[in-house]
């Protein structure tokens, strides 16, 4: 018998439908950080204020407590840096297909359907059971379920940078007498084709002709090693209190070839080990200058407020979960780890640009250079694969209206490309050739490209396409719509400011001029004391449109210049219409088009997980902090189920209430994990701790005298190769240089 071992994070075990913020400690840092207490739990298991300023979090302290498997519509996932594989819903299966595409065509009427290699299923005499409880670790997946009084726990963890999955399934009597009861472990049956074999003592192959690859299952506490036929069997006789443990993993091998030599116990041990401690570096490694993994850091948040130093180390997790180092670009952060390998999504990279720019400048330029050497227009995505495609000798635009991809790839890669300048000083860079252009023309083409997109050489506003190029679910957020008209106005502000610096007064000037013209040109698209904007549509009609990503975009690049009525009935509406207890509405259930815009990222059951951080952002920037703040806050306790997702969805017979409950969306497509979700530590950055960087000596603050009502340091902030403290007090910010 093997002992069953007990490494389970010593966090409070209770089973419920919320997160439990679970906490034993918090990893040191470095010397500098404070000496931190655990976090205090309240009766209704929801964490309060710690007694002293709290740093980094530990891993353990980030996983979830337990989560009630009925509630939810996402099991917990796995990822290594290289791949990632989801648990079904069962005990042990788990779906994974390392170098391909995970997620199936359509998702299934409640959990996902799974592109996979043939799961295991485990039966208890002669029955299989489903997880009734779950917890979401970064570094290993835990599922549970009572069977009489037997307690059964499955602890899963992905082998780092492999295609190996580890199994620990723990058998414990919670009864007053002995339990002897029959446990078989197969490959799945019912996948087809499949041709289960022997391949020896202790191992069940199956073979997927459909994906051209093997999964050897290695079993360790065999009775006499063995397996029989295609099932591994054990009887199982235990007294109360006691455990006993099953140890397994599958590796991937080319069919019909000889699996993998060398993963015996002493190996499955080690890897265990490893897997976590790899993580557990990695991730003090993001938080600390001079590291040896990233290029950079990301800035240390030390605070007492609870819900703020969640969001902010959440967000930052949700990068490293979808970090992948096995492609061109060595520190590629994917757009969702369920999509063809590779893909990222320029509009969602650039929701965390800021904060790219300070953990990794090095390959950020690399992936910029690759980015500026793109036609925008072209396409939604850019696939990263393992070497990087050849440079382009020239750098050719088709003629004439041509959007073919988002409309929002022209601002995302700007946007990219801005922050890597400011926050890096890297001046040169704008002189360095992409083909036959330099960095500045290339981003004069992107500030510029909204004139591409006119129907008539006179219009003052572009026309951004159907909604395939925009929200893609909302049938009438088409055309002209002020979202993107309004980014092409800060666009060419901010290289109207750039051009200064380098000397080309007469372009900034004009650029200045186009962009007042295009603001005057967005105004027209606003309701007159609703709080919401109007699309224009190509047959001349004006449809009034009641959605987040106007009030957004428009709250952040233009609140400088609207008039203080017009914002308080912007922030009416949001507030109105939007805002939920725990989440927000992407989409008004008053829009003309919400019934016919029901996906959760962009319409008006949920809304993609973003949308709350670049809300708060607008509200702030707005003046209405007061709203903002605590409304940044309540978003908390969305975040149970792990790190940020494609969106989160209101469900249940309540869900059109503003107290619905709320879960990770997979309906329609919506994938678990998201890199959209580094908004929210972009909002701490750059709003809450108003890092305003400028091609200047020193950085900015955001409205540096205006108090927060949120205390706390943001310490080894990078400009250029200084490093700075900002400090959120009562009387507003204040910054200065670390020594």
């Amino acid at each position: 018998m093997h002992k069953a071992r007990s490494d389970t994070p010593s966090v409070l075990h209770k089973t419920i439908s919320r997160r439990m913020f679970c906490e034993t400690g918090l990893a040191a840092l470095s010397a500098e950080l404070l000496s931190s207490k655990a976090l205090a739990f309240s009766m209704d298991g929801r964490a309060t204020t710690p007694s002293v300023a709290s740093g980094l979090p530990t891993l353990d302290e980030m996983g979830t407590g337990w989560l009630d498997c009925g509630l939810l519509a996402q099991m917990p996932s796995l990822h290594n840096f290289h791949e990632m594989a989801a648990c079904a819903p069962d005990l042990v299966g788990v779906n994974f297909l390392p170098g391909g595409q995970l997620y199936g065509d359509e998702s299934g009427p409640y959990w996902p359907i799974y592109y996979s290699l043939p799961t295991c299923g485990m039966t208890i005499d002669g029955r299989s059971y489903n997880s009734t409880s779950c917890r979401w670790f970064a570094y290993q997946a835990v599922r549970r379920a009572q069977v009489g009084n037997i307690d059964v726990v499955t602890t899963n963890r992905l082998v780092i940078e492999d295609t190996v999955v580890l199994w620990r399934v723990k058998f414990t009597n919670s009864g007053a007498t002995p339990r002897t009861f029959d446990v078989a472990l197969t490959a799945d049956t019912g996948w087809l084709p499949v041709n289960p074999e022997i391949l020896g003592p202790g191992e069940i192959r199956a073979t997927s002709d459909k994906w051209k690859m093997d999964a050897v299952y290695r079993f360790f506490d065999l009775p006499q090693d063995r397996a029989d036929g295609q099932f591994a069997k054990w009887r199982v006789s235990i007294v109360p209190n006691e455990s006993y443990e099953i140890r397994f993993l599958m590796h991937v091998a080319k069919p019909g070839k000889p699996g993998r030599s060398g993963l015996a116990s002493e190996w499955f041990e080690t890897q265990w080990d490893r897997t976590k401690t790899v993580w557990e570096n990695r991730w003090n490694s993001a938080f600390t200058p001079g590291n040896n993994f990233f290029s950079g850091n990301a800035p240390l948040l030390v605070t007492d407020d609870a819900a703020i130093r969640e969001i902010y180390y959440r967000s930052v997790l949700t990068l490293l979960v979808l970090l992948r180092t096995d492609l061109w670009s060595n520190r590629t952060f994917i757009t969702s780890g369920e999509r063809s390998k590779g893909v990222v999504f320029y509009w969602d990279t650039s929701l965390f640009s800021t904060l790219f720019a300070l953990l990794e400048p090095k390959q950020m330029r690399e992936q910029i250079r690759l980015f500026l050497e793109q036609d925008p227009h072209e396409s939604s995505v850019i696939i990263f694969k393992t070497q990087r495609p050849a440079s382009p000798r020239l750098l050719e635009v088709s003629a004439g209206w041509d959007l073919r991809g988002y409309a929002a790839n022209d601002l995302s890669i700007f946007r990219l490309a801005w922050s890597y300048l400011v926050v890096t000083q890297d001046k040169e860079f704008l002189r360095e050739k992409i083909a036959d252009q330099t960095v500045l023309q290339r981003l004069h083409v992107l500030a510029t490209n909204w004139k591409k997109l006119r129907l008539n050489p006179g219009d003052q506003l572009a026309d951004y396409g159907g909604a395939l190029n925009l929200l893609e679910c909302v049938p009438t957020y088409i055309n002209k719509v002020p979202s993107f008209n309004s980014a092409n106005v800060w666009m060419m502000r901010e290289l109207a400011e750039i051009l200064e610096e380098n000397g080309d007064g007469a372009e900034a000037r004009q650029l200045r001029l186009e962009a007042d013209a295009m603001f005057k040109a967005v105004m027209t698209l606003y309701e007159p004391g609703k709080g919401v904007w109007a699309s224009l549509h190509r047959d001349g009609t004006r449809v009034e449109m009641r959605h987040c990503y106007d009030f957004a975009t428009i709250g952040r690049f233009l609140a400088a210049d609207l008039p203080p009525n017009i914002c308080r009935e912007m922030v009416d509406f949001v507030q109105r219409e939007l805002l939920m207890e725990n989440w927000m509405r992407a989409q008004s259930q008053l829009d003309v088009a919400a019934t016919n815009s029901d996906r959760p990222d962009h319409g008006p059951m949920g809304a993609y997980d973003a949308w709350p951080a670049v809300t708060v952002d607008a509200l702030c920037r707005l003046g209405y902090w007061n709203i903002a703040v605590p409304f940044l806050r309540r978003t908390q306790a969305a975040v149970y189920e792990g790190v940020y997702a494609q969106a989160r969805e209101f469900y249940g017979v309540n869900r059109r209430d503003r107290d619905a409950p709320v879960r990770i969306a997979q309906r329609q497509g919506c994938m678990r994990e998201c890199t959209g979700g580094g908004a929210f530590a972009e909002t701490v950055l750059c709003t809450l701790f108003g890092y305003l960087p400028k091609l200047s000596d020193a950085p900015g603050l955001l409205n540096a005298n205006t108090p927060r009502s949120f205390n706390g340091e943001l310490r080894h902030l990078r400009h250029g190769t200084q490093m700075y403290t900002i400090q959120s007090e009562n009387t507003g910010l204040r910054l200065q240089k670390e020594t």
